[in-house]
């Protein structure tokens, strides 16, 4: 069998045992795909052998290998996923505080990511009170003023509280103005249930 097809093989094979929680079995084709230099199973056998980590409660194991895959590629398109997974360890260690930050990078920095639509249950977790800054929701940039506060208008006649905002050379259609990522979660998720697309400033 050829190598690419081996690894393509003990991926599927991988998620198959992973999904059935025989942990030991879906580590060991991961494990094959990673002892195969340069294929290109490598980055997702590695994401699915720190899940198996995750799921078997190995923490420190399954951090480990979500932080070598950002430093290793820090544009990589796994980032998405490895911050949601990353979120989710820190709950199940119960760092609030830490959970919080990375589910708060995955929807500021990958608002239209398939991973958001699995933390729909996450919207209320309780952020600390202590925990402020300065957070606005942007719905929109343009390079005509004309276009921005026209869509800042339909926002206002929607009982939003839309201002634009210059930005190099732009502007930015913007909500609110809170001290609590909590305020600005909570409005976000009602513009997204409304249909706009959001994204979290800081």
């Amino acid at each position: 069998m050829h190598p690419a097809n081996a690894d393509e093989l003990n991926y599927i094979l991988g998620l198959s045992y992973l999904k059935e929680s025989k942990l030991d079995l879906a580590g060991d084709c991961f494990r094959r795909i990673l002892n195969n230099p340069g294929n290109k199973f490598k980055e997702v056998a590695s994401l699915a052998l720190a899940d198996t980590y995750l799921v078997a409660g190995q923490f420190q194991q399954a951090e480990d290998i979500y932080n070598k895959l950002i430093a290793d590629n820090s544009n990589s398109s796994q980032k998405p996923a490895v911050w949601y997974r990353l979120s989710q360890l820190e709950f199940k260690r119960g760092d609030q505080k830490k959970g919080n930050d990375y589910w708060f990078k995955l929807k500021r920095d990958f608002p239209l990511s398939p991973e958001l639509r699995l933390t729909k249950g996450i919207a209320s977790i309780n952020i600390p009170a202590n925990e402020t800054g300065e957070y606005s929701i942007q719905l929109g940039f343009f390079t005509n003023s004309v276009n921005a506060n026209n869509f800042k208008d339909t926002l206002l006649s929607r009982n939003y509280p839309a201002y634009v905002e210059s930005f190099g050379a732009g502007f930015r259609v913007k909500v609110g103005s809170f001290k609590l990522q909590k305020e600005a979660l909570d409005l976000e998720a009602k513009l997204s249930q409304d249909g706009f697309a959001t994204k979290i400033c800081p």
